[in-house]
């Protein structure tokens, strides 16, 4: 009978000011300042990003200033204006809109800051990954956390890998996408410092700190080389919302390679990682340190600035067998513009040379041109998807529809070439693009 009373009653969680719904602006929040269309001079006007709002502080705006304490008690599309910027007052006093802009000063609307607005107006030291670039990229990974259930145990743990770290950009949107499987932070932990922002408020217990990250299901390794950089996008994060997505990533000042190699070696060489993601120079070179700590079917995404850069990859994967499978390359839109357009990249081995590793003597000529008409000169060539072997019979080039290539180091043993070629689609100017690689089982490796 006890026990029906106490499970009728309703459970009572704290509050938190993160996941409060947000009626109106008090101190250390964020808000983003976008100028009404009331006057025509605006329409082009870029919005604002304020720092953490603080009474003693001000705003500086191209048509005057802003106090925070005018921000700080007002609501969701509350209206605020500009000082005036030295020009003739107007008779109304500025209260109406009705008066000169450049003497009452310039209207601005409050609204609270989504994170998309966060990662554009927010100070950088190297180029964002943009919003919509960095939502297709959580999406190929398809991830689907979940929080632990009541008497379940902490299960598999999804590690997910990030580097380099750059802006923190993609940060913010990987941590978002598995916030949901940890636990609540305890109230007395929640509170982030944020500089001088935070002064007065305590620091958080780094036992307990440590304690509660040890029952974490979700966690994101974020790897920069650079120390400026990697604390720049630790103060990017920790600067969104109060810092709500800040504890489930681990920030390491490291290459990606070691860092991966040190992890394996306090692990037993076992696998920790689901997903992976590559941004940075080289991004051949580290293929293998992160395959090796991928688990099966986890996915790896490299992005590269060039199509011969995802090439490069490929060929990698090939020459040293390691147990990765693309899957497919995607083109980025310039600014984040698009979810892009893919790509056919593949590694074939012309049919002569597969005859050649068997030992039997082969013809080293190429194709005619009556055997060229006669196959309707630019069409497709037969493929066996499961091996990459052209096996159009006598044909031992790469028909000439697609373009093919050879890496310029080292890209010519075991006889592999490069189909690189648009898949039909609409046109997108090019931004980037990425190579989505999938872990196989060493039995079945290629």
């Amino acid at each position: 009978m006890r026990r029906a009373v106490l499970l009728a009653r309703p459970l009572q969680y704290p509050p938190h000011h993160n996941t409060r719904h947000l009626t109106s602006f008090h101190r250390n929040d964020r808000v983003l300042l976008r100028p009404t269309k009331r006057n025509r001079n605006t329409t082009y006007a870029s919005p604002i990003l304020t720092q953490p709002l603080h009474p003693s502080h001000h705003l500086d705006t191209p048509r005057g200033r802003i106090r925070h304490d005018e921000i700080i008690g007002k609501g969701v599309r509350d209206i605020v204006r500009t000082g005036a910027t030295g020009g003739k007052k107007s008779r109304d006093g500025g209260g109406n809109g009705n008066g000169n802009a450049s003497a009452s000063g310039l209207e601005y609307r409050l609204h609270e800051v989504r994170l998309e607005e966060y990662v554009r107006f927010t100070r950088r030291l190297v180029t964002p990954l943009y919003p919509q670039d960095a939502q297709v990229i959580v999406g190929l990974m398809d991830l689907h956390p979940q929080p632990a259930q009541w008497g379940e145990d902490q299960g598999e743990r999804l590690e997910v890998l990030e580097a380099g770290t750059g802006h923190g950009a993609l940060t913010l949107y990987l941590s978002r996408a598995v916030h949901a499987a940890n636990p609540a932070l305890p109230r007395h932990l929640r509170f982030v410092r944020e500089g001088e922002e935070s002064e007065g408020q305590e620091e958080a217990d780094h036992t307990a700190m440590e304690a509660w990250k040890s029952t974490r299901r979700a966690i994101v390794h974020s790897v920069e080389i650079s120390p400026r950089y990697s604390a720049q996008a630790e103060k990017i994060v920790r600067g969104f919302r109060h810092g709500m997505y800040t504890h489930n990533v681990d920030f390491h000042v490291n290459s990606v390679t070691p860092f991966v190699q040190s992890r394996m070696d306090s692990l037993s060489d076992q696998p920790f990682l689901s997903h992976a993601f590559l941004d940075l120079p080289g991004t051949e070179q580290h293929l293998a340190a992160v395959s090796s700590a991928l688990k099966t079917d986890g996915s790896l995404i490299v992005f590269c600035p060039s199509i011969t850069q995802i090439m490069a990859c490929l060929s990698t994967v090939k020459e040293d067998g390691l147990p990765l499978e693309l899957e497919k390359v995607v083109e980025l839109g310039v600014n984040g513009g698009t979810g892009g357009r893919e790509w056919d990249v593949r590694a074939v081995r012309p049919r002569a040379n597969q005859k050649a590793d068997a030992g039997i003597e082969t013809k080293a000529s190429v194709v005619g041109e009556e055997e060229d008409s006669a196959s309707g000169g630019g069409a497709e060539s037969e493929t066996r998807e499961d091996s990459g072997v052209d096996v159009r019979k006598g044909e031992e080039k790469v028909e000439q529809g697609s373009k093919a290539a050879e890496p310029d180091d080292g890209g010519g043993g075991g006889g592999w070439k490069m189909v690189c070629r648009p898949k039909v689609g609409e046109l997108v100017v090019g931004g980037g693009f990425l190579g989505v690689f999938r872990k196989q089982r060493r039995d079945v490796a290629e």
